[in-house]
């Protein structure tokens, strides 16, 4: 499934993230948290959330969310993903829609 967001498209089933300037570069962690959520938009998800869907089972320290979180800020606009202090993160780009096959 690929999601259009703005000038952004997400392949889910090639895991790529593509921009105005072509391929974007993500880690694999990092295009989870950004499918997340971009499934999402509406939501805050929560860091525990986050960190059961894309690190399951596995101890992980918050700094290491934050690195990601930071990453996609770069790759995108840092408006895109919003912190709600307490509660985790929320889309708050252009709204996601599910895209054609083409493209």
């Amino acid at each position: 499934m690929d999601v259009e967001f703005g000038d952004y498209r997400l392949k889910q089933g090639e895991r790529l993230l593509l921009g105005p300037n072509g391929q974007v570069e993500l880690s694999t962690r990092s295009f989870d948290i950004l499918a997340m959520l971009l499934d999402r938009p509406d939501e805050v998800i929560s860091k525990t959330d986050l960190f059961d869907a894309v690190w399951p089972g596995l101890a992980v320290e918050e700094n290491t969310l934050q690195v990601h979180i930071s990453a996609l800020r770069k790759v995108l606009t840092a408006e895109m993903i919003t912190t709600v202090h307490g509660r985790g993160y929320k889309y708050a780009g252009p709204r996601p829609f599910v895209a054609t096959a083409a493209a």
